[in-house]
């Protein structure tokens, strides 16, 4: 072997070496053929009506990754805060605020017949849902609560609203 033939042979295999720690990084570390999901949620005040409040909540995923994310349910819980409520602070993790009034329905935002909603890579979807709260909740804690599809990976996003502002 010529001393030519011994350095081609070394770049051989240090690009092969090179192309295996890109592979790693690329698709293990930086994980760009798993979930990407980033979530919000958003509120629309509809008015009152027959003495209930009618809002909108919009469940807002964008999918920062390379591949088609499908979710099979995404779960909305609603608590909230009354004229009469004190402002609670909650017990072991202030300065967080107790929404002492619960809905007492966690409502399923995905119909049955159109499971599952997905997004594409590089698409931001809203997934909304009318329902209706007493008129008398002068603020509102969202809770959106989703899971992958084919993963147990579960997901919680929660923001809060004043709801006697008109949008």
């Amino acid at each position: 072997m010529g001393k030519e033939q011994i350095i081609f042979e070394i770049i051989k295999f240090a690009l092969v070496v090179i192309a295996a720690l890109f592979t790693y990084y690329k698709f293990f570390r930086e994980g760009t053929h798993r979930q990407r999901i980033e979530f919000d949620i958003d509120f629309h005040n509809l008015g009152v009506k027959n003495s209930v409040r009618i809002i909108e909540i919009g469940a807002l995923a964008e999918n920062k990754g390379n591949v088609e994310q499908k979710f099979n349910s995404m779960l909305l819980r609603i608590r909230g805060i009354d004229n009469d409520s004190k402002l609670i602070e909650l017990k072991d993790h202030k300065p967080r605020l107790v929404f002492p009034i619960d809905s007492k329905n966690k409502w399923e935002m995905i119909p049955k017949k159109y499971k599952p909603f997905f997004v594409r890579p590089g698409v931001k979807q809203r997934f909304p849902i009318v329902v209706k709260i007493p008129v008398d909740w002068t603020h509102i804690q969202v809770k959106i609560t989703f899971k992958y599809k084919g993963t147990k990976d579960i997901h919680v996003s929660e923001r809060a609203f004043q709801t006697n502002v008109e949008n």
